[in-house]
């Protein structure tokens, strides 16, 4: 498959590259965070709502409306291209949805609409299902982004190119989350042949791509990390590798990020920065290693304190910031090594 070549009206791609160093176990190790947030409208979102809106549209590129579900950040970027470009957008979620991109999303012009899973349904089907119902009875043109190829594809097309390009690097990491940016990132490094090692950093309740452990919270508390559903895209590959962050991990390493300044991602991307220090502590060279970051903090900082801190007990939250102030305490930034 040929590298796809952006036709994008809007400044999507090509996002920066931050680096930072990590001195662990006598050894330095570079990690270099691809900062998604930089993206017109702030997360990686952006490149999967433009790709399928802008394959998926008749010829004409007239349509009487646009729907699908999404449980944040993808519906924020799908409601503010279609208020771009003069299209309908109704967007299908739940109730898990930040309140930024909720608002986002109205005041794009979109239609939102709310879902509760039935008995023994995840919200991920749920979202899934209403979409449908909705596009059937009202001739909408639905993309479903949770099972559409072209999800993937822009990510092994677009994404994994780009970032490769400033290569090489010895693992990446990112969240699974609806799993098309994984997929994407394993079909591409397969066609190359390239033996970057592909790492998923999830909360322990998540099973987007393996299952989660036979002991967990069974609570996925962070938009957008993790999913309660296996993703569409897992089938026909190799189960990748995890590393588990609990939310109450993610939540401390924010909060200590915030208060030194650092640069500005949001909760799942400090997941995984904190997931890729873990897996470099059993590192016996040093590494360069690269984390996808999907999305900035300014999605989470309005609900930090009233939602995402509430979801788990202060003693829990207490015993995790020891460790994880520990874990980040080396990270340091290039121009002269000077701490964060």
């Amino acid at each position: 498959m040929s590298t796809f070549v952006p036709d994008c009206p809007f400044p999507i791609g090509n996002t920066p590259l931050t680096r930072l160093y990590l001195p662990l176990n006598g050894l330095t190790h570079e990690i270099c965070l691809k900062e998604e947030r930089f993206n017109a409208f702030g997360s990686i979102k952006d490149r999967v709502a433009w790709y399928i809106l802008s394959r998926s549209l008749p010829g004409t590129g007239t349509v009487g409306g646009i729907i699908d579900a999404s449980s944040g950040n993808y519906g924020y970027a799908l409601a503010c291209i279609g208020r771009d470009l003069g299209l309908p957008v109704t967007i299908v979620t739940s109730a898990s949805i930040s309140g930024y991109n909720a608002s986002g999303i109205r005041k794009a012009g979109a239609t939102l609409v709310m879902t509760e899973p039935e008995p023994g349904e995840s919200s991920n089907h749920a979202r899934m299902r209403v979409a449908g119902e909705i596009a059937a009875r009202e001739g909408r043109l639905f993309l479903d982004q949770y099972r559409n190829p072209l999800n993937p594809e822009c990510h092994q097309r677009w994404t994994a190119p780009e970032l490769m390009r400033d290569g090489p690097f010895d693992a990446c990491f990112m969240a699974a989350s609806s799993g098309g940016t994984a997929r994407g990132f394993m079909d591409y490094l397969a066609s190359e042949g390239d033996e970057t090692t592909l790492v998923l950093v999830e909360p322990d309740a998540s099973c987007a791509f393996v299952a989660p452990p036979a002991a967990h919270d069974g609570k996925l508390t962070i938009p957008g990390y993790g999913s309660g559903r296996r993703s569409t895209f897992s089938g026909g590959v190799a189960a990748p590798d995890i590393v588990r962050v609990h939310d109450a991990d993610v939540l401390s390493a924010a909060t200590d990020l915030a208060a030194r300044g650092f640069a500005r991602i949001g909760l799942s991307s400090t997941g995984v920065l904190l997931g890729t220090i873990r897996w470099l502590g059993a590192a016996k060279r040093p590494m360069r290693v690269a984390c996808i970051c999907a999305d900035g903090a300014e999605r989470y900082d309005d609900e930090m304190a009233s939602r995402y801190l509430p979801a788990h007990e202060n003693a829990r939250l207490r015993a995790s910031s020891g460790t994880v102030l520990e874990e980040l305490a080396g990270l340091t930034r290039p121009d002269n090594r000077r701490p964060l």
